[in-house]
């Protein structure tokens, strides 16, 4: 058992990635299957008052009794014959009445002419055992007393059979009372799954800058699976595209998968203590979405069948990790789960009232309830996710400050130390060398005694060559800013770079100063070494030749200005005011990091490139 836990941990990925492709597989097998069965929208006309007829002799098997409607006949068996009479008086000419059936064929007879059939084996493909919910409007062009018959097959996938109402209108007036009923649940659901496609948008945006940005990627796929849902599911939608076997699998495979992405936002936003529970959790769901498509797509359960299971599961998941986040809060003091607390049991609070009003109602005509405990939740989840990828982003961008500026004094250090054994060395040359004047001074009066001229002067330049000589290059009196500028210049030199610095600065500057000119020389030239580390020899666009660095500095009427010009290749990416870095994909943290120091001491950092050149400007108020 542990060595399965460890390999679906260390193939995390990879088991996610295959799931999600062969999902995909499926799902494109099916729509493959299903585009030859489309058909028009319907479309609406004028606007009358709608009559509901919702009495009408129902005959089952023989036998015949007045039934109120909506109603559900259960314990049929599949292939059932079904008859449904209404009655009604017609005064107009532009009459349409409603017809519905859901996983049922059926036919119309209008005082015994039959003028619409539908749900048929040939309306649907093979892997469907029976046809998705069918709406469809049908002319009456009969006055006076108006019989209608409605000849339903009942389903082979269930034992029950929904009988709606019969609705009794013009277009424009059936049109009007959907809406009516549907219209606020059909376009929250339309609004919830935009937004949520426009947040996973936004999302990859974000990730650029941090990886907490997924969170949002997650949210939005839940908002807009739950939209998805709501907009298939409802009876609107058969006016926009009237496709009843799309529509039947897009609503079922939504609504299977819709508490999937939440599940992964739970784990990423709220980091649980005890993760397996989750993980199984997850790995249920995921086992039976697979599994429903795959026994769909071979005919052999059909997705109403295999809703009971989600029925179950969806809920208990909901109820779980609403559980789970609320426990993290109290026992662990979570800070994200107080945050999710509330949310959570807004979606809770929601599931449940769907699951009651799904039980009191014989006919189920929209997941009201829910969508809007999921809005609700939705308002809230952005308000949370964007606090915690704000200050996500923030702890990330301290952290690499930190690292950084820990480097810079790592790299101080080691510039000084090797400071410091150049001159003990220069030390002990000069002790040596002091211990040998006396036998040189000896040589060089016996030479000149002698009149050697020609062996005191080759004497003499041996000496000159033996005298040591410092190569460490002092670019300001400030120990510790020099350091770090040696440091730099030493790497773009090594590159081939060729550097001129040009510093006018005070050896004695406070502790806050010398830290913050630090972190802007460092990150000036850090960058600076690695455009030039990523430059092919040659020349640039002005013929000078390529590898150049120019770096001056200058104290002018109490401010400190910063100027420094490098050869780059290439054309760097901008976000903004900055540019992306090329080591990470996201806004450069030197050059945040140098703007903010600016902004500290009431300065401002400008950055440009042109002809090969990347150019930056630093001010601010220089307080040594």
């Amino acid at each position: 058992m542990q060595k399965i836990s460890e390999f679906l941990n260390k193939n995390r990925t990879w088991i996610c990635v295959i799931w999600l492709g062969v999902c995909v597989l499926c799902t494109l097998f099916l729509i493959l299957q299903i585009i030859p069965y489309f058909h028009a929208g319907n479309l609406s006309g004028g606007g009358i008052p709608t009559r509901a007829i919702d009495t009408a002799e129902v005959t089952v098997n023989g036998s015949t009794e007045q039934l109120s409607l909506p109603t559900r006949i259960e314990d049929l068996e599949p292939g059932s014959d079904v008859e449904v009479n209404y009655t009604f008086e017609n005064i107009r000419n532009d009459c349409y009445m409603e017809v519905r059936t859901s996983f049922a064929p059926m036919t119309v007879d209008i005082n015994g002419e039959q003028v619409y059939s539908c749900g048929s084996e040939d309306t649907h493909p093979s892997f469907m055992k029976d046809p998705g919910t069918i709406l469809h409007f049908i002319p009456v062009k009969i006055r006076g007393n108006v019989r209608v018959t409605l000849h339903y097959t009942s389903p082979n996938s269930r034992h029950s059979l929904s009988v709606p109402a019969l609705l009794v209108s013009n277009q424009s007036g059936l049109f009007r009372y959907l809406m009516n009923h549907l219209g606020v649940e059909m376009g929250g659901s339309l609004i919830m799954f935009l937004l949520g496609f426009l947040l996973m948008l936004v999302s990859f945006m974000v990730v650029q800058l941090d990886r907490s940005g997924i969170i949002l990627l997650w949210l939005g796929a839940f908002m807009a699976l739950t939209g998805l849902w709501g907009c298939s599911s409802s009876d609107i939608i058969y006016f926009y595209a009237n496709v009843p076997n799309l529509w039947y699998m897009v609503s079922y495979l939504s609504f299977f998968s819709l508490f999937l992405p939440l599940e992964f936002l739970l784990d990423e936003s709220v980091k649980f203590h005890y993760k397996k529970p989750g993980a199984i959790l997850k790995g249920i769901l995921m086992a039976a979405i697979l599994a429903a498509l795959i026994l769909q797509m071979t005919g052999s359960v059909m997705f109403i069948q295999s809703t009971r299971f989600f029925q179950v599961l969806l809920p208990v998941s909901i109820f779980f990790y609403t559980g789970m986040v609320m426990f993290e809060a109290v026992w662990y003091k979570n800070k994200a789960g107080a945050l999710w607390s509330t949310p959570m049991l807004i979606l809770t609070a929601s599931c449940i009232m769907e699951l009651v009003y799904y039980a009191r109602n014989v006919v189920y005509a929209s997941s009201r309830y829910f969508l809007i405990g999921t809005m609700i939740f939705c308002f809230f989840m952005c308000m949370i996710g964007g606090v915690q990828i704000r200050k996500s982003i923030e702890t990330s961008r301290r952290e690499i400050e930190q690292e950084y500026q820990l480097s810079l004094m790592n790299r101080e250090i080691g510039e000084q130390k090797k400071y410091q054994d150049t001159l003990l060395e220069h030390e002990k040359e000069l002790r040596r060398q002091r211990h040998d004047y006396r036998h040189q001074l000896t040589v060089l009066q016996e030479y000149a005694n002698e009149g050697k001229l020609e062996e005191l002067k080759e004497y003499l330049e041996d000496l000159g060559r033996s005298i040591p000589s410092s190569k460490h290059v002092r670019y300001t009196e400030n120990i510790a800013v020099n350091a770090v500028i040696s440091y730099y210049t030493q790497m773009a030199e090594n590159m081939g770079a060729k550097v001129r610095v040009d510093l006018a600065l005070p050896r004695n500057l406070s502790h806050s100063m010398e830290q913050n000119l630090c972190v802007v020389f460092g990150n000036l030239l850090e960058n600076a070494a690695e455009a030039i580390g990523r430059i092919k020899s040659g020349k640039d666009h002005s013929g000078e030749e390529e590898k150049n660095i120019s770096l001056s500095a200058v104290v002018h009427m109490g401010n400190l200005v910063i100027h420094m010009e490098n050869s780059m290749s290439g054309t760097p990416k901008k976000w903004g005011r900055f540019f992306v870095s090329s080591k990470r994909a996201e806004v450069g943290i030197g050059l945040t990091s140098i703007a903010n120091i600016a902004g500290l001491y009431n300065g401002d950092a400008e950055f440009s490139c042109e002809n090969g050149r990347f150019i930056s400007d630093v001010y601010f108020v220089f307080d040594s």
